[in-house]
């Protein structure tokens, strides 16, 4: 799950559901791996306490926060994609994992850019092979954007 700024907020109902589907109905969830950024985490960190929660039981599998105004380097969720290029390849490949994006164009776009490039060197498929496969996940309905400008 990729939602920086308001696009977190689906991502937030969706660990909701996951928490109720593996806690209450007893049902296996999977990993939940969240990509969440904002400005600043004294005045955007929204749903930080709530977000924590999922980690501490267990619904959240990892949580990597950009924070992209806290140092002179801007940090995106896309340079954080790009760190854990190995980790997110091996979830969507060998684990059939899905993406699902929220937020911005402009981010949608660089997320995209940022996995077809880890696809293409992690995965050893280069860009031509990369492309086709995001064509492929979209197709399958495991990569799914809802942008906005």
């Amino acid at each position: 799950m990729i939602g920086p700024g308001t696009g977190i907020a689906p991502m937030r109902a969706l660990l909701q559901e996951r928490s109720y589907q593996k806690h209450h109905k007893k049902l296996p969830v999977g990993e939940n791996v969240l990509y969440f950024g904002c400005k600043g985490r004294e005045s955007d960190y929204l749903y930080e306490e709530e977000l924590n929660k999922f980690r501490e039981e267990g619904t959240l599998t990892r949580l990597h926060v950009a924070f992209s105004r806290e140092n002179d380097r801007k940090v995106y969720v896309q340079h954080l994609l790009a760190e854990h290029a190995k980790e997110t390849w091996d979830l969507i490949d060998r684990q059939h994992a899905s993406i699902y994006v929220c937020g911005g164009t402009k981010m949608g776009m660089d997320v995209t850019d940022t996995i077809t490039k880890l696809i293409a060197e992690v995965g050893g498929k280069g860009m031509d092979g990369a492309k086709a496969y995001v064509d492929a996940l979209r197709a399958e309905g495991r990569f799914v954007q809802e942008l906005w400008a």
